[in-house]
C-alpha cells in the first residue's frame, strides 16, 4: 500500500475518532483487526472486541479524548505516528471510578496495513503518567487490566 493511501485512510480513521463514530473507526480496519494497548497489556481482536475497547476503554473513560498527531513515518505497509495525547477522566475507566483530571501525555502509535485497510494499531503511552495527572489510581487500574487480560 502506498504512502499517499496509508495516510487517507488513517486521516479517515483520526476523523472518526474525533466524532465518536465507532462505525466509521471500524470501516478503516480489517475484518480481524486488533487495537494492542501496550500501557495496559491488553489487546482486543476481532471488530466485536475493538469495538468494545473504543467504548469502555476510551470514550466513555475519556469523553474528550484527543490525540494531536505531531509526526509520521512509512515503512512498507506500516505507520507510526507520535504525538500528545489528552483527556478528562469523566467515565470509568475499566471498572475504576473517575478520577476527574485531565491528562496530557506523548504517545506512539504503529498501524500496520493489509488489503487496503488497517490490520490494527499497537498504542504506547505512559500510563503512571495519565493516571497521576487524571486522579486515577495507577495500581488499580493496573489490576483491573490484569484481570480483563486473564479472562
Amino acid at each position: 500500500m502506498d504512502t499517499t493511501e496509508m495516510r487517507r485512510l488513517f486521516e479517515a480513521h483520526r476523523t472518526a475518532e474525533a466524532a465518536r463514530d465507532i462505525d466509521g473507526i471500524l470501516e478503516t480496519f480489517v475484518e480481524d483487526c486488533f487495537l494492542d494497548t501496550k500501557a495496559l497489556g491488553l489487546r482486543s481482536s476481532g471488530k466485536d472486541a475493538v469495538r468494545a475497547a473504543y467504548r469502555g476503554q476510551y470514550f466513555t473513560a475519556f469523553p474528550d479524548l484527543s490525540p494531536e498527531d505531531e509526526g509520521i513515518a512509512f515503512g512498507d505497509d506500516v505507520l507510526t505516528v507520535w504525538g500528545t495525547l489528552r483527556g478528562t477522566s469523566e467515565g470509568e475507566w475499566l471498572g475504576i471510578p473517575p478520577g476527574g483530571g485531565t491528562f496530557e501525555v506523548p504517545f506512539a502509535n504503529v498501524v500496520p496495513f493489509r488489503d487496503g485497510r488497517m490490520a490494527g494499531e499497537t498504542i504506547y503511552f505512559d500510563l503512571a503518567t495519565l493516571c497521576a495527572q487524571a486522579a486515577i489510581p495507577l495500581e488499580a487500574v493496573r489490576e483491573a487490566a490484569a484481570a480483563r487480560g486473564a479472562r
